[in-house]
């Protein structure tokens, strides 16, 4: 939930995000949720379930509670009365009645648990999509292992119905359940832009959106390459212009392996023929020869004969450095790969790998 709740405002997009986690960080059955104010935005996270009544339930569990939440009423119809009335009573400082806006919201409450209990669907749909209308959250769920539900549909149309009514919706699943929960979610998104914002700034780094999004790109998604770029970098990247490349530092980490010695010596000569860079390494002078051919077909270097001499001459931009890493570093998922840094304590393990709690 960290991810979410350092900057949710960018899950607020009235769309469907899955987010990957450890199944340890899922919450357990008999825990309905919680709901937080962050950044102005509430983010109601609870757990979803095979069964609507259930699921339902769960969400009138963590917002039952939440009176104080609810203060804007406009454009709401169904039961924008009694919004109107919270306010009125409760938020309007020269009335300030919180007993007579608590029984109210309560009277609400308790019939919609009623109408649940009692499963009168389309009363419980309206009411319940009017008050999550008002409240405007990011609507978290957190789901067990679904491969292994009995039946998925209509978990599936129920979260279709709330994206179709504007709310922005996270479904957090165990990495084991993350493929299946695709295949059946078909217009989803991931957000991997902000799981970047939260790892650099776990890191001290203050990064945009747009800075995020090129990160990716440059790294495709590999915290290494991404801790490369953000240690040449300023504190605070507004703008993509604040974004150092330094690539004579992150070449010789990202070329393959046999290539970083002699990229490192490439890098202080800048200029050079076969005989100063052969001086200068174990390597014979053949050998030599054929890694700096290699190299020119990376466009690391450039090649040119000047009367019966051949000059290379180092040869790096920022384009160079993202193909390099394309061809060498092969994608990886952004919250598998936080999942398995050093942010946190390792405490469970998933295909090998180690995983934070």
């Amino acid at each position: 939930m960290e991810i979410i709740y350092n900057k949710p405002e960018i899950y607020a997009t009235n769309d469907i995000w899955i987010q990957p986690v450890s199944r340890s960080s899922v919450l357990d059955s008999n825990v309905v949720g919680t709901c937080k104010i962050i950044h102005n935005i509430p983010v109601l996270k609870t757990l979803g379930s095979p069964s609507l009544k259930r699921t339902v339930l769960n969400i009138l569990h963590v917002l039952k509670d939440k009176m104080t939440f609810f203060k804007n009423s406009s454009e709401i119809k169904g039961m924008d009365n009694i919004f109107e009335y919270l306010n009125e009573i409760y938020f309007d400082k020269s009335v300030n009645n919180y007993y007579r806006a608590k029984k109210a919201w309560y009277r609400v409450i308790g019939d919609l648990f009623e109408d649940v209990n009692n499963w009168n669907f389309k009363k419980v749909m309206g009411k319940l999509i009017t008050i999550l209308k008002v409240l405007n959250p990011v609507l978290v769920f957190d789901l067990h292992d679904i491969s292994k539900w009995n039946h998925l549909k209509t978990f599936q149309r129920f979260v279709r119905f709330l994206k179709y009514e504007g709310i922005s919706i996270v479904l957090r699943c165990p990495f084991e359940a993350y493929s299946y929960l695709k295949n059946n979610f078909e217009d989803y998104k991931t957000n991997s832009i902000a799981a970047v914002i939260y790892y650099a700034k776990k890191k001290g780094n203050l990064i945009s959106e747009k800075v995020s999004k090129e990160l990716l790109k440059l790294s495709s998604g590999n915290l290494k390459v991404i801790d490369l770029i953000l240690a040449n970098s300023k504190r605070d990247l507004k703008n993509l212009r604040d974004l150092k490349v330094n690539s004579k530092r992150i070449l010789p980490e990202v070329v393959p392996k046999k290539y970083k010695n002699i990229v490192e010596k490439i890098i202080l000569l800048k200029k050079f023929n076969i005989k100063e860079i052969s001086a200068i390494l174990e390597y014979s002078q053949s050998t030599v020869y054929n890694y700096l051919n290699e190299l020119v077909e990376m466009n690391i270097i450039k090649k040119r004969r000047l009367n019966k001499n051949i000059l290379f001459k180092l040869n790096i931009d920022k384009k160079t450095i993202r193909n390099i890493i394309k061809s060498n570093f092969e994608f990886k998922n952004i919250f598998f790969e936080i999942n398995n840094s050093s942010l946190k304590n390792y405490t469970e393990m998933f295909n090998g790998f180690l995983i934070f709690g």
